[in-house]
């Protein structure tokens, strides 16, 4: 990692602190300028990028091809393939029931897992290494909450246990998992895609209930915290946790020891762009410790992002020490789970796709039983780094 950071330039490295989001189901110009002129590290997948699993993964191996051939590391790709109303992949893919409802049967600990285990080998099929799941929030809103559907639970305890299994069973089968939305918004009225919401709560009742999930995720460890978009102002009265030093660096860090990588939520949703720029939204994030920033759409905005914290470093406005503690996190993930970044050739999506019917959910042990039989077969022909060598399981060091 650290021989990588030496040899390139500030303009190299930067592009690790961003994962972005593509229009086209193909790779086409934005993915070629933000690939090679933005250096990003890592994309991020919606509907508009998905038509067939086959035209998936070549979009995913267009994207890591260029990105090794630029930028000599594999990219982060990730998607939000939670379940219910928030599954970015159609059919031929399993539908995965909404969290709530898988929470809610028989035996909610070993569905979880089950479910955990297709998810992971329908993106190892896809090209995709990250899941932005599961959703930690606890429903304190009832059936009509914002949240309902998405979350597993409506005690803290129970959602904490569930999701637990879910992310050591996801990062067992090799994808990387992301919990969110840190430090919960189980309990809000406003959606933050539309605008900024205020959970007025003290520390102690945040602390007792919106926390204990996330404590619960942070042991494992999981892989990913992604923060919301919201203000706290028993931390922080000023800034949504995305932007917030006292949340980022002083709760979830310095409080809550975590080591991993944190993600902010899309910064151009509605709570985001109708109060800051981006350009004051990317610099506030990453002074407040967060490693990755998302931004999902606007290819402009991207750029600006881009350009505006590039200029801040060469003035001495940024820290350096802090990028590269931020890129330490990056690169650490990377060689973690990216020893085979490309998806597998198209003869292995083909037999797993004929071999379930994925149009509807599994009911049974048997179609998983049956698809898991499916070996994983790469193509001789791509290309690779030799930056991609075994990796230790040791965390990067406490920054």
């Amino acid at each position: 990692m650290k021989s990588w950071l030496k040899s390139r330039t500030l303009e190299e490295v930067l592009g690790q602190l961003f994962m972005v989001g593509i229009q086209s189901p193909r790779f086409s110009g934005d993915a070629d300028f933000l690939v090679n002129k933005i250096r990003a590290g890592g994309f991020i997948l919606f509907k508009r990028n998905y038509q067939d699993p086959q035209q998936l993964a070549e979009l995913c191996r267009r994207l890591q091809t260029g990105a090794l051939e630029s930028q000599g590391l594999p990219l982060l790709i990730a998607i939000d393939q939670e379940g219910g109303r928030v599954l970015r992949l159609g059919p031929p893919f399993t539908q995965i029931p909404a969290p709530a409802e898988m929470a809610g049967g028989t035996d909610p600990g070993e569905t979880l897992r089950r479910y955990a285990r297709i998810t992971a080998r329908e993106l190892k099929l896809a090209g995709i290494s990250m899941n932005l799941s599961p959703v930690l929030d606890v429903n304190l809103r009832g059936p009509e909450g914002l949240m309902a559907s998405r979350c597993l639970g409506t005690e803290p305890e129970t959602v904490g246990r569930l999701g637990r299994l879910y992310i050591s069973e996801l990062q067992r089968q090799g994808i990387m998992a992301t919990a969110k939305h840190f430090p919960g918004i189980g309990d809000i009225e406003l959606d933050p895609h539309q605008d900024l919401p205020v959970q007025p709560k003290d520390q102690e009742t945040l602390g007792q209930v919106e926390l204990v999930p996330f404590r619960e995720a942070l042991s494992v460890p999981v892989d990913a915290v992604m923060m919301t978009h919201t203000i706290y102002p028993a931390w922080d009265p000023r800034w949504p946790a995305s932007l917030s030093t006292a949340l980022i660096a002083g709760l979830l860090r310095r409080g809550m020891g975590y080591r991993g990588l944190v993600i902010t939520d899309d910064l151009e949703m509605g709570a985001i762009g109708r109060h800051f720029e981006i350009e004051e939204a990317v610099y506030r994030a990453f002074e407040a410790e967060a490693d990755i920033l998302l931004i999902c759409h606007d290819p402009e905005k991207i750029e600006r992002a881009y350009r505006y914290l590039l200029q801040k470093f060469k003035e001495g406005r940024l820290s350096e020490s802090r990028l590269r503690d931020s890129v330490e996190r990056v690169l650490f993930l990377k060689k973690k789970y990216l020893q085979k970044p490309f998806p597998p050739a198209a003869e292995t999506i083909r037999a797993y796709f004929q071999q379930t019917s994925a149009v509807s959910k599994i009911k049974t042990k048997t179609n998983e039983q049956r698809t898991s039989n499916v070996e994983f077969k790469y193509e001789n022909s791509l290309p690779s780094s030799p930056w991609l060598r075994p990796t230790r399981s040791a965390r990067p060091s406490r920054s």
